[in-house]
């Protein structure tokens, strides 16, 4: 088999590969899309994010992946759960503040230690859409 036979064969393989993976691929993110903008789907990402509960006290804060804006801030609670916060809340918060996110609430509460408290509309998006959806019907 001299080097333009061995090309050839390598084209084709390619050419039936696209053939194969292509139509597969596509299919793929099309169902993902609808999935993912479907109202069972939203409603559940909606709800499960709304009944969830946690509270803690801050004994760690850490910029996971090192120094930057985009990383992720996390606050670390005695209770065992680890909280992703924007940079600018992450900042405001110290050692010792309390977080608290109550079941069936979008609102997560930050107590700092002098009496302050830090309201935040945590499930804005998940929301916005849930109701969008509902709208739809």
């Amino acid at each position: 088999m001299n080097a333009e036979e061995e090309v050839e064969g390598y084209d084709k393989g390619i050419k039936i590969a696209k053939l194969i993976f292509m139509p597969i691929f596509f299919l793929t993110v099309v169902g993902a899309y609808f999935v993912g903008n479907s109202m069972g789907y939203i409603e559940k990402e909606y709800k499960e994010a709304n009944e969830y509960s946690f509270s803690g006290v801050i004994y760690e804060k850490k910029i996971e992946g090192g120094e930057g804006y985009r990383l992720p801030h996390c606050l670390f609670l005695n209770s065992g759960i680890r909280w992703q916060v924007s940079t600018e809340l992450y900042d405001k918060m110290e050692i010792g503040d309390s977080v608290v996110k109550k079941s069936k609430s979008d609102s997560v509460y930050y107590y700092k230690k002098e009496g302050t408290i830090i309201i935040e509309d945590q499930n804005l998006d998940l929301r916005n859409r849930y109701l969008e959806k509902l709208k739809e019907k």
